[in-house]
């Protein structure tokens, strides 16, 4: 027995061919439609975004990589002059709510509600003026009692510190 779709089509009376034939079609562009034509367009609808993404991620890798290179051909600084530059930075930019200690070439920073952005530029003066690396992180944000209540950091944060 020889069962091909054109004989059993021919076998049928007229109008269920047509049916049958209608259901095929209708089959056939359900089935273009699920593994060709939705990929491609979800496809072409996610890049112009993804490609967005990926631009904004390379301007920040090269935004990165200058700063690297910069702080590569900046002179190394002493032990001693980071220590002061660290100093002036952490009373410049955190004021009495930050608190500094050094031990040779680690400085111990103890954090005492400080605001993300002051934290955050405390953190890259530390790294661009006074070439220092922070090691070691325990902190702990919290809310303040004050009527905004803005989220604040405490704790403490080592450095190194160049020339150690």
């Amino acid at each position: 027995m020889n069962f091909s779709l054109s004989h059993l089509l021919k076998a049928l009376p007229e109008k269920d061919r047509q049916r049958a034939v209608a259901v095929l079609l209708i089959l056939l562009a359900v089935s273009l439609w699920t593994w060709n034509l939705a990929p491609a367009l979800k496809t072409w609808r996610e890049v112009p975004p993804q490609l967005m993404q990926l631009e904004l991620q390379t301007q920040g890798l090269k935004a990165m990589q200058v700063q690297a290179q910069v702080l590569q051909k900046s002179p190394r600084m002493t032990s001693a002059d980071a220590a002061v530059a660290l100093q002036r930075n952490a009373t410049e930019i955190l004021g009495s709510a930050g608190r500094l200690q050094m031990d040779g070439a680690r400085a111990t920073l103890t954090l005492q509600g400080v605001t993300p952005d002051a934290l955050a530029q405390f953190l890259g003066s530390a790294r661009t003026q006074a070439q220092a690396l922070p090691v070691e992180a325990h902190l702990q944000k919290f809310s303040s009692a004050a009527p905004k209540a803005n989220e604040l950091w405490r704790g403490t944060l080592i450095f190194n510190l160049p020339g150690g």
